[in-house]
C-alpha cells in the first residue's frame, strides 16, 4: 500500500459492500450504499478533481435516494434462520478479497494506478457479481449492479478523468437507479411485497 491513509476509505468500503451482501434488508443496503460511495468519493478524490469526485458522490447519493423512495415501508424479506447464508457470503467475500489483494499490484502496475484503487475496483465489482450470483430478490439486484457499477467507476475514474464520459457514466448510474424504482414499484403493484 502506498498511502497508509486509504486504510479509512477502503475500510468503509469493504464494510458497506460486505453489510450489502449479507443483510437482505432494504433499510441496511441503503445506508450501505451510502457509506459505498461516500467511501469511493474519499478514494478516488485522490486521482481526479474534487468536481468530479463530487459529481460520482452527489449522483451516488440520487440514486440511492430514489431507490430509498421507491422502496416499501415494510420488510419485504424476513431474516430467520439464514445464519449459515451470511456466513457463507462473508466467507466468499473473504476469498474475493484475498484474490483482489493478490491481483491488485499487477493491475495498478499494468494500468498505472495506485495498488489500493485496483484493490478496491476488484473487491467492488467482485462483490457486486456475488451480490448478482447469491441473491434473487430483484431490490437485492439492482443493488447488485449499482454494487458492480460502482467498482468499474473506481477503476474507470483513476484512468481517464474526462468530463463528458464522468457525465455519461453518473447519467448510466442515475438510469440505473430510475429503471430500478420503476421495477421495484411494479413488484409491490403485483402483490409480491
Amino acid at each position: 500500500m502506498t498511502s497508509w491513509w486509504n486504510l479509512f476509505p477502503l475500510t468503509m468500503i469493504l464494510i458497506a459492500t460486505l453489510a450489502l451482501l449479507i443483510f437482505d434488508e432494504w433499510r441496511r443496503n441503503i445506508v450501505a450504499m451510502a457509506v459505498l460511495y461516500l467511501g469511493i468519493f474519499i478514494l478516488i478524490v485522490q486521482v481526479m478533481p474534487l468536481t468530479l469526485a463530487a459529481v460520482k458522490l452527489i449522483t451516488g447519493w440520487m440514486t440511492t435516494l430514489i431507490l430509498a423512495l421507491s422502496l416499501p415501508k415494510k420488510e419485504l424479506i424476513r431474516q430467520t434462520g439464514m445464519t449459515a447464508n451470511r456466513i457463507f457470503r462473508a466467507f466468499s467475500f473473504g476469498l474475493i478479497c484475498v484474490i483482489a489483494f493478490l491481483v491488485s499490484k499487477t493491475i495498478g502496475t499494468a494500468l498505472q494506478i495506485k495498488p489500493e484503487i485496483a484493490f478496491a475496483a476488484i473487491a467492488v465489482f467482485g462483490g457486486g457479481l456475488l451480490n448478482l450470483g447469491m441473491k434473487f430478490h430483484p431490490f437485492s439486484i439492482i443493488f447488485g449492479i449499482l454494487i458492480v457499477f460502482a467498482g468499474f467507476e473506481i477503476l474507470y475514474a483513476s484512468i481517464e478523468t474526462s468530463v463528458l464520459i464522468n457525465g455519461i457514466l453518473s447519467a448510466i448510474n442515475l438510469l440505473i437507479g430510475l429503471i430500478g424504482a420503476f421495477f421495484a414499484e411494479s413488484y409491490q403493484q403485483e402483490g409480491h411485497s
